[in-house]
């Protein structure tokens, strides 16, 4: 399996977990066009798509996803922001209900993104194992330990030690994202032997430095994880087994 990033971050977010014959898409915040390119055109293979929550940079693009035929997944109050006349291929999906997309399973959950619904999920595939995708929180009450999670693509939105105050969305981004430090605290919590990779996403351009995130996160997450932040043109491996 490969994780491809299209996009992540407030211009856009889009991701592409990516198998030999089937695909399955992570947000609607990029175009369409964009994401053909990234999966080398293969939009046959494209079982389905998950959204998160309803803001432009997540589901902005949704119209041409659901006009190509794509389905796309998320929950019932983000569903029903979208215009009916594309509901035939729009699902709303049931928290903590397991959904088979192709040979993934989803379970969605909530997480808090002040008062907008927003979705995480835990997604396992054969070949990947079981990766945690969630993004724009300000933090995540389950605790997934005993799960094994092999692959985190988690948010890290900001560093609060060199957040500026003085930017026009300070409160939202502290209420609505989560911190470097919140990132880090999940990893954690819930780290086993079969950590393999910790991806952190939708870095804020104002206030976040790949390098230093990076270092830190490795404290954590210690010898032979890999770690990295997403950005467009990145891709990586997800494989369950060390090598």
């Amino acid at each position: 399996m490969e994780l491809k990033c299209i996009g992540s971050g407030s211009k856009g977010n889009a991701y592409a977990l990516v198998e030999k014959d089937e695909i399955l898409l992570l947000e609607c915040g990029m175009p369409l066009l964009a994401v053909k390119e990234a999966i080398g055109w293969k939009i046959s293979n494209v079982v389905g798509c998950l959204i998160s929550h309803i803001h432009k940079d997540h589901a902005g693009h949704v119209k041409e996803f659901l006009k190509t035929g794509i389905p796309v997944y998320t929950n019932a109050e983000t569903a029903a922001n979208i215009e009916k006349d594309w509901h035939e291929r729009l699902y709303s999906l049931t928290e903590k209900k397991a959904k088979k997309i192709g040979r993934f399973k989803v379970i969605p959950f909530y997480v808090p993104h002040e008062d907008t619904p927003c979705y995480a999920y835990l997604i396992t595939h054969p070949s990947m194992g079981k990766m945690l995708f969630a993004t724009d929180f300000s933090y995540i009450r389950y605790n997934f330990k005993n799960m094994g999670i092999n692959h985190f693509l988690v948010e890290a939105n900001y560093d609060k030690n060199s957040l500026n105050s003085e930017i026009p969305n300070y409160e939202h981004v502290m209420r609505g994202h989560a911190s470097l430090d919140t990132c880090m605290d999940i990893i954690s919590a819930n780290k086993t032997p079969e950590l393999r990779n910790v991806i952190m996403c939708h870095l804020g351009h104002s206030s976040s430095s790949r390098e230093r995130f990076v270092e830190s996160m490795e404290k954590i997450t210690g010898f032979g994880v890999n770690v990295d932040c997403a950005a467009s043109g990145l891709s990586i491996e997800l494989c369950k087994d060390p090598f």
